[in-house]
């Protein structure tokens, strides 16, 4: 079983922050291939908000990671 999680990094005052973030919405994939599907959508769906209102960042990831049962 997998979950997604995210890393984001931002310039604040001259130096990179970056802050992990786990899913929200909590939700659990039976499989990778279908947690990565999300990730993509999610990654394209963040990056299309920062475009729109101008936030620069650093790095965004956004993947799965495996869960124990």
């Amino acid at each position: 079983m997998f979950k997604l999680f995210a890393t984001m990094c931002f310039l604040v005052n001259g130096a990179v922050e970056c802050t992990n973030y786990n899913d929200s919405d909590q939700v659990i994939y039976q499989e990778l291939a279908k947690c990565e599907e999300m990730a993509e959508y999610r990654f394209y769906a963040m990056t299309d908000v920062f475009a729109t209102y101008q936030q620069p960042y650093e790095k965004i990831v956004i993947g799965c990671v495996e869960i124990e049962d």
